[in-house]
């Protein structure tokens, strides 16, 4: 699918058309006037989370220094910090950078990546190494990841497979 050709499937009718790309609302389908969630917002959303993420995580940081001092494990953590902070840059430019990130496989690949990599640092090595549970990041991700499936499931509804030939003008078919 190309990023230079903002079209979406209705979800209802299965009508293919242009959204409103400079609206914050949902996209009303033309023909059945069906609410169609506003992809482009969602997927800024999760590139917002992001952003969010890279200001709590030198202050997350700041706040080990300041209790452990410095140590191998906080110079891990930095070096990791880094390179996740890296990782989460390159989301952030390439959701807001594309016109359709919904049909984009780089930008779902890099917001699974970032994601799973950040659920496995912060929730599952702790748990193996230390044997604690992290439950703040617990309940964010307990509402980040199924978020994450229900924004998939929603593009993978609207995404349009194949060339952009047969799509019907109205629902009589004509």
């Amino acid at each position: 699918m190309s990023d230079t050709y903002p079209i979406i499937k209705c979800r209802n009718c299965r009508y293919i058309f242009q959204p409103d790309m400079m609206t914050n609302e949902n996209w009303p389908c033309p023909i059945c006037q069906f609410k169609n969630p506003n992809l482009k917002r969602h997927y800024r959303s999760v590139a917002d989370i992001c952003i969010l993420s890279l200001i709590a995580t030198p202050i997350l940081i700041a706040v080990g220094f300041i209790r452990t001092g410095l140590n191998l494990a906080m110079i891990l953590l930095a070096a990791h910090a880094i390179a996740h902070a890296f990782l989460l840059l390159v989301t952030i430019i390439f959701i807001y950078k594309s016109k359709t990130p919904w049909a984009n496989n780089v930008v779902k690949a890099l917001i699974w990546t970032v994601f799973g990599l950040a659920f496995f640092f912060n929730v599952v090595l702790p748990l193996v190494l230390a044997g604690r549970l992290n439950i703040p990041f617990i309940i964010v991700y307990a509402f980040v990841f199924p978020y994450l499936f229900w924004l998939n499931s929603q593009a993978g509804k609207c995404r349009v497979s194949g060339p952009l030939v047969a799509s019907r003008t109205d629902k009589s078919g004509k």
